[in-house]
């Protein structure tokens, strides 16, 4: 009997209280790990909150973004969806562009001459093949041509095609010594390069007392 009166005591209190509160659903947008701060307390990491009736002072923020704050009214209500939306902060927007400046750093002064180099380094052996063949076929129909043994259109097409051959065997020669040359000469500046670190003067809680 007493065991049933405790438990009915428990729901009539538990009502009462339910009475006097509200449920509380908060949508924020702008901040996947976001904190809350209600009249001055910091509130567990969740966007559901059961909070006394009435004005409260509020306060949202993210790493990410500027601080938030505005009240909160919650009436008579028993829950209520409230949307927060956080903007980004200037220290955040800084390092967005900082990471960005280090990308391209990183990729005019190491990546892209290795992969200059490396693509030429792969070009060379073909295309020095490739020219040594049209080239032996470019002297052998200009010794057909000369008896008159060939098409004119013939030999034409083998000095173009050699001209190209020797084109490309140039280009891909010139590729490999800038690209060579330019990650030596850069290798100073990369190694130097350094990934900026996004550090912010609001306070971040990783765990709640």
């Amino acid at each position: 009997m007493k065991a049933i009166l405790g438990i009915i005591l428990s729901i009539l209190m538990n009502s009462i209280y339910a009475q006097d509160s509200t449920t509380v659903r908060f949508l924020v947008k702008g901040g996947d790990k976001y904190f809350i701060r209600l009249d001055g307390e910091l509130q567990p990491q969740t966007n559901i909150l059961k909070i006394e009736q009435g004005t409260h002072e509020l306060e949202v923020w993210s790493f990410k973004s500027d601080l938030y704050k505005g009240k909160l009214e919650t009436g008579k209500l028993d829950s209520t969806n409230f949307l927060v939306a956080l903007k980004q902060s200037s220290e955040f927007s800084a390092y967005l562009a900082q990471k960005e400046q280090f990308k391209r750093d990183l990729f005019w002064s190491r990546t892209a001459p290795v992969a200059l180099a490396g693509l030429s380094a792969a070009v060379i052996p073909f295309a020095y093949f490739s020219r040594k063949n049209k080239h032996e076929d470019l002297v052998k129909n200009e010794f057909y041509d000369q008896f008159g043994q060939i098409p004119s259109a013939t030999i034409d097409n083998s000095r173009l095609r050699y001209k190209t051959a020797n084109v490309l065997f140039m280009v891909a020669s010139a590729g490999f010594v800038v690209g060579t040359s330019s990650f030596f000469l850069l290798r100073k500046k990369s190694n130097a390069l350094n990934p900026p670190v996004f550090s912010t003067t609001k306070p971040v809680y990783t765990r709640i007392h």
